[in-house]
Protein backbone atom coordinates (compact mmCIF):
# COMPACT_ATOMS: atom_id res chain seq x y z
CA UNK A 1 0.00 0.00 0.00
CA UNK A 2 1.21 3.50 -1.09
CA UNK A 3 0.56 6.40 1.77
CA UNK A 4 -0.23 9.56 -0.31
CA UNK A 5 -0.25 12.93 1.70
CA UNK A 6 -2.13 15.76 -1.02
CA UNK A 7 -2.74 19.27 -1.42
CA UNK A 8 -6.39 20.54 -1.93
CA UNK A 9 -6.68 23.76 -2.41
CA UNK A 10 -10.10 26.14 -3.48
CA UNK A 11 -9.50 26.99 -6.81
CA UNK A 12 -11.77 30.47 -6.50
CA UNK A 13 -8.41 31.44 -3.60
CA UNK A 14 -5.80 33.57 -4.64
CA UNK A 15 -2.72 31.40 -4.24
CA UNK A 16 -1.36 32.84 -1.36
CA UNK A 17 -4.84 32.54 0.41
CA UNK A 18 -5.28 29.18 -0.22
CA UNK A 19 -5.89 26.62 2.36
CA UNK A 20 -3.92 23.61 2.76
CA UNK A 21 -4.93 20.00 3.33
CA UNK A 22 -2.93 17.22 4.47
CA UNK A 23 -5.21 14.08 3.50
CA UNK A 24 -3.52 10.54 3.91
CA UNK A 25 -4.87 8.45 0.59
CA UNK A 26 -3.97 4.84 0.91
CA UNK A 27 -4.64 2.28 -1.96
CA UNK A 28 -2.25 -0.58 -2.88
CA UNK A 29 -0.32 -0.19 -6.64
CA UNK A 30 -1.25 -3.15 -8.97
CA UNK A 31 1.34 -5.44 -10.28
CA UNK A 32 3.04 -3.58 -13.60
CA UNK A 33 2.00 -0.01 -12.33
CA UNK A 34 5.09 2.51 -11.92
CA UNK A 35 4.25 5.57 -10.10
CA UNK A 36 5.46 8.80 -11.94
CA UNK A 37 5.20 12.62 -11.03
CA UNK A 38 2.51 14.03 -12.46
CA UNK A 39 4.49 17.27 -12.81
CA UNK A 40 6.97 15.58 -14.87
CA UNK A 41 4.05 15.05 -18.34
CA UNK A 42 2.14 18.12 -17.59
CA UNK A 43 -0.25 15.76 -15.78
CA UNK A 44 -2.95 17.38 -13.37
CA UNK A 45 -3.20 15.22 -10.80
CA UNK A 46 -2.28 14.38 -6.98
CA UNK A 47 -0.59 10.87 -8.14
CA UNK A 48 -0.55 9.48 -11.70
CA UNK A 49 0.69 5.66 -12.42
CA UNK A 50 1.64 4.33 -15.87
CA UNK A 51 1.48 0.67 -17.05
CA UNK A 52 4.63 0.09 -19.42
CA UNK A 53 2.97 -2.07 -22.23
CA UNK A 54 5.84 -2.83 -24.44
CA UNK A 55 4.78 -3.25 -28.15
CA UNK A 56 1.64 -1.21 -27.75
CA UNK A 57 1.57 2.79 -29.22
CA UNK A 58 0.00 3.76 -26.22
CA UNK A 59 0.96 3.47 -22.58
CA UNK A 60 -2.30 2.84 -20.21
CA UNK A 61 -2.67 5.03 -17.19
CA UNK A 62 -4.44 5.97 -13.83
CA UNK A 63 -4.59 9.20 -12.02
CA UNK A 64 -6.06 10.52 -8.69
CA UNK A 65 -7.38 14.38 -8.54
CA UNK A 66 -8.32 15.63 -5.67
CA UNK A 67 -10.44 18.92 -5.10
CA UNK A 68 -12.16 20.45 -2.40
CA UNK A 69 -15.36 21.24 -2.94
CA UNK A 70 -17.12 23.99 -0.70
CA UNK A 71 -19.73 25.21 -3.11
CA UNK A 72 -23.04 22.29 -2.50
CA UNK A 73 -22.68 20.94 -5.81
CA UNK A 74 -23.56 17.22 -6.51
CA UNK A 75 -21.38 14.57 -7.65
CA UNK A 76 -23.06 14.10 -10.77
CA UNK A 77 -21.67 18.17 -11.41
CA UNK A 78 -18.44 17.15 -10.60
CA UNK A 79 -18.92 14.09 -13.57
CA UNK A 80 -19.96 16.44 -15.48
CA UNK A 81 -16.94 19.09 -15.15
CA UNK A 82 -14.43 16.08 -15.92
CA UNK A 83 -16.13 15.66 -19.54
CA UNK A 84 -16.00 19.19 -20.00
CA UNK A 85 -12.50 19.18 -19.41
CA UNK A 86 -11.65 16.81 -21.50
CA UNK A 87 -14.26 17.84 -24.38
CA UNK A 88 -12.48 21.33 -24.38
CA UNK A 89 -8.67 19.21 -25.03
CA UNK A 90 -9.91 16.14 -26.93
CA UNK A 91 -11.80 16.16 -31.19
CA UNK A 92 -14.73 13.80 -28.90
CA UNK A 93 -15.68 12.75 -25.73
CA UNK A 94 -18.42 10.42 -25.48
CA UNK A 95 -20.23 9.40 -22.13
CA UNK A 96 -21.27 5.68 -22.87
CA UNK A 97 -21.88 4.99 -18.95
CA UNK A 98 -22.60 6.46 -15.93
CA UNK A 99 -23.98 4.55 -12.15
CA UNK A 100 -24.27 5.70 -9.16
CA UNK A 101 -22.63 4.81 -5.96
CA UNK A 102 -22.19 5.22 -2.29
CA UNK A 103 -24.61 6.18 -0.42
CA UNK A 104 -25.83 10.02 0.35
CA UNK A 105 -23.30 11.13 3.27
CA UNK A 106 -20.60 9.79 0.51
CA UNK A 107 -22.06 9.79 -2.67
CA UNK A 108 -19.85 9.30 -5.79
CA UNK A 109 -20.25 8.13 -9.40
CA UNK A 110 -18.65 5.67 -11.54
CA UNK A 111 -18.63 6.44 -15.67
CA UNK A 112 -17.01 5.20 -18.82
CA UNK A 113 -16.07 7.34 -21.87
CA UNK A 114 -14.82 6.71 -25.17
CA UNK A 115 -12.31 9.60 -26.15
CA UNK A 116 -10.73 10.30 -29.42
CA UNK A 117 -7.78 12.52 -29.77
CA UNK A 118 -6.98 14.72 -32.79
CA UNK A 119 -4.07 13.59 -35.16
CA UNK A 120 -1.25 16.00 -34.64
CA UNK A 121 2.49 16.51 -33.71
CA UNK A 122 2.75 13.76 -30.96
CA UNK A 123 1.34 11.01 -33.72
CA UNK A 124 -2.31 9.77 -35.13
CA UNK A 125 -5.63 10.45 -33.50
CA UNK A 126 -6.31 7.61 -31.65
CA UNK A 127 -9.35 6.15 -29.72
CA UNK A 128 -9.03 5.55 -25.83
CA UNK A 129 -11.15 4.19 -23.03
CA UNK A 130 -11.75 6.18 -19.71
CA UNK A 131 -12.73 4.88 -16.98
CA UNK A 132 -14.13 7.60 -14.10
CA UNK A 133 -14.96 7.19 -10.41
CA UNK A 134 -15.90 10.36 -7.99
CA UNK A 135 -16.38 9.92 -4.55
CA UNK A 136 -17.15 12.22 -2.47
CA UNK A 137 -15.48 12.34 1.02
CA UNK A 138 -17.03 14.62 3.71
CA UNK A 139 -14.97 17.67 5.62
CA UNK A 140 -17.24 18.04 7.76
CA UNK A 141 -20.58 18.17 9.74
CA UNK A 142 -22.25 19.57 6.16
CA UNK A 143 -22.69 17.54 2.73
CA UNK A 144 -21.06 20.84 1.08
CA UNK A 145 -17.69 20.70 2.41
CA UNK A 146 -16.24 18.06 0.92
CA UNK A 147 -13.01 16.45 -1.15
CA UNK A 148 -14.04 15.18 -4.68
CA UNK A 149 -11.48 12.40 -5.61
CA UNK A 150 -11.12 11.55 -9.15
CA UNK A 151 -9.72 8.06 -10.18
CA UNK A 152 -9.62 7.29 -14.02
CA UNK A 153 -8.13 4.95 -16.08
CA UNK A 154 -6.94 5.62 -19.85
CA UNK A 155 -6.19 3.29 -22.29
CA UNK A 156 -7.03 1.67 -25.34
CA UNK A 157 -9.54 -0.44 -26.09
CA UNK A 158 -8.17 -3.37 -27.04
CA UNK A 159 -5.84 -2.82 -23.16
CA UNK A 160 -8.91 -2.26 -21.73
CA UNK A 161 -9.64 -6.50 -20.90
CA UNK A 162 -6.38 -6.32 -18.90
CA UNK A 163 -5.82 -3.01 -17.58
CA UNK A 164 -9.76 -2.24 -16.10
CA UNK A 165 -9.81 -4.98 -13.96
CA UNK A 166 -6.33 -3.58 -12.68
CA UNK A 167 -7.87 -0.23 -11.75
CA UNK A 168 -11.01 -1.63 -10.29
CA UNK A 169 -8.87 -3.63 -7.59
CA UNK A 170 -7.18 -0.05 -6.98
CA UNK A 171 -10.29 1.33 -6.41
CA UNK A 172 -11.31 -1.39 -4.11
CA UNK A 173 -8.16 -0.82 -1.98
CA UNK A 174 -9.01 3.20 -2.12
CA UNK A 175 -8.95 4.62 0.98
CA UNK A 176 -8.35 7.47 4.13
CA UNK A 177 -5.68 5.46 5.93
CA UNK A 178 -6.11 6.25 10.07
CA UNK A 179 -3.04 7.94 11.11
CA UNK A 180 -3.11 6.39 14.13
CA UNK A 181 -2.08 3.25 12.25
CA UNK A 182 1.03 2.25 10.99
CA UNK A 183 1.77 2.59 7.35
CA UNK A 184 1.76 -1.24 5.87
CA UNK A 185 -1.47 -2.30 8.37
Amino acid sequence: MIPVRVRAELSDMAESEAERIDIPLGFDVPDGWTTVDPATLGVRAAFLLVHPSPGEDYTPSITIGVDRRADGADISASADESIDRLAEALAEVELVDRQPIGDQRAPGITQVLRLRTAAGPGGPARKLVQTQVHLAIPLGDTAADRLVVEISCTCLPTQAAAVIPQFQRLVGTFHIRDTATPTGQ
